[in-house]
């Protein structure tokens, strides 16, 4: 921790931060490690409105702006992994309120590649940001129906595959249901739009965001955004183009601008529900009608579609993943799921498993299907081609392909995961094991929605995998009818 007991409210928390600079060399790994953990605690513990916290936000973000990469990465992973997501994962407005204040003030501390055009923009400082998301937050929530003349809808990725189909699928079909006449764009990665928007009467407009860069490089890709919405929305007239941002990473959960407000229109997710146990999918369909009116109040999301491949002969068939998106604590562990396979098979199932994304990924599923009880082999279309009828069959490809086995699957089981709520837009009955989640909130938020039932099993990883499998087993009968 900080060495300092000087007055709250004096700056004496940035000295003790700077006079340890001073004292140590500012290229060492090992101090500049502990300087930023002395500011994360800081950040943890204060109260958002504090001098002290809008100080250490801005010595923080200093860092992660850094050009020494080495400083510059322990920063920006320490803002995302230690605070932002905490924050985001609360789904309360205490945590909301943190994220607005440290990044308002991280947009214009030292080093920002985004302050100047903020600036220009007329945005002197970070309490005129700041301004302004109370407002653009404050209009999503009036009770006044947009006007019906809209000729070009922009619908922002939340650029993670689990959250578009969660949220933005919803919004897309409400918007379309609400505006026929628009011309409507989803503004995101290319592998996004081929799950929620191919097939269907969307444009493409692709953006990319690297989720695993610096943070001056995520902020860079904002310029190039407002110049490709400026772009594609050329030639309309005032009240013809409408931006929507479902709490997107592209604009950074609301804050940065990417068009004219009067011309935008911010679904903030964190905390519309309030209190209730309602999903997100449940609430981005209710924030719709909120602005729309009852013109998208029977508008439940249509499920994305994909080629109907043919389901293997010899018993109903589960498709599983054992992906986690990168975050470990959603796993429960080699026990867990070679037993939770063994239980498919002793049930009757035939198994599709999928690879998952990344070498890690891949090592785990070689392993449960060395584990395996049964035959093995891989689905047909798969890279490598069909083994032929097996008990388990591996696929080794895009979520999308993969979705083309969900979809004609009786049953889908697996983690929190982008495939979960992939399931759950097909209509596929499912059962999510749910692990690692920091509060009961978390869950009801992450829930997936759809039109077959969706059963979700909480677990712990010091769940003993017996008493995990024992529930899943329950949640498995229940869905067969006994």
């Amino acid at each position: 921790m900080l060495s300092w007991s000087g007055p709250v409210g004096s700056g004496g928390l940035i000295i003790a931060v700077q006079d340890r600079v001073a004292a140590n060399s500012p290229h060492s790994p090992c101090w500049d490690s502990v300087a930023i953990e002395d500011l994360v605690r800081e950040l943890a513990g204060r109260d958002s409105n504090s001098t002290e916290f809008r100080d250490c936000s801005k010595e923080l973000a200093k860092r992660a702006f850094s050009p020494e990469p080495g400083a510059a990465l322990r920063a920006t992973s320490a803002i995302f992994s230690r605070l932002v997501e905490p924050w985001g994962d609360q789904f309360s407005r205490v945590g909301c309120a943190k994220y607005v204040s440290f990044f308002t003030e991280a947009l214009y501390a030292e080093g920002s590649p985004v302050a100047k055009g903020l600036e220009r923009l007329g945005y002197e400082n970070s309490q005129a940001l700041r301004d302004r998301y109370v407002a653009v937050s404050r209009r999503a929530r009036a009770d006044e129906y947009l006007p019906k003349s809209f000729t070009k809808i922009v619908v922002l990725s939340r650029v993670t595959l689990g959250a578009d189909l969660a949220i933005t699928r919803h919004i897309l079909h409400a918007a379309r249901e609400a505006f026929p006449q628009a011309e409507i764009e989803f503004a995101g990665p290319a592998k996004n739009a081929d799950l929620i928007v191919r097939g269907l009467p969307f444009r493409h407009l692709d953006i990319g965001y690297d989720r695993h860069a610096l943070l001056g490089d995520r902020l860079k890709s904002w310029l190039g955004l407002r110049s490709r919405i400026a772009a594609t929305t050329r030639g309309r007239s005032d009240g013809e183009s409408l931006v929507i941002d479902p709490d997107s990473r592209l604009t950074q959960l609301g804050l940065l601008p990417v068009t004219a407000d009067r011309h935008y229109l911010f679904f903030e997710s964190r905390t519309w529900g309030g209190n209730g146990k309602q999903a997100l999918g449940t609430l981005a369909a209710d924030w719709g009608r909120r602005q729309w009116g009852e013109i998208a109040r029977n508008c439940p999301a249509q499920p994305p579609p994909h080629n109907r491949v043919r389901k293997p002969a010899g018993g109903p068939l589960a498709a599983v993943s054992f992906g986690t998106g990168g975050r470990d604590s959603k796993r429960l562990g080699d026990r867990f799921e070679d037993g939770l396979l063994d239980l498919l098979l002793r049930k009757g199932f035939r198994i599709a498993l999928d690879y998952g994304f990344g070498p890690e990924e891949e090592r785990l599923t070689d392993a449960r299907a060395g584990n395996f009880r049964g035959t093995v082999g891989r689905l047909p279309g798969s890279l490598g081609g069909s083994d032929g009828p097996a008990a388990l069959m591996t696929w080794k490809g895009s979520l999308s392909g993969f979705g083309d086995w969900i979809a004609c699957a009786d049953l889908y089981v697996g983690y929190d995961s982008a495939a979960a709520h992939l399931a759950a837009a097909l209509g596929t009955p499912l059962i999510e094991v749910f692990s690692g989640a920091p509060s009961a909130k978390f869950v009801h938020r992450w829930t997936p929605c759809g039109s077959a039932p969706v059963r979700v099993v909480p677990a712990a990883a010091s769940d003993a995998p017996a008493a995990v499998l024992a529930r899943v087993n329950a949640e498995l009968g229940a869905l067969r009818g006994g």
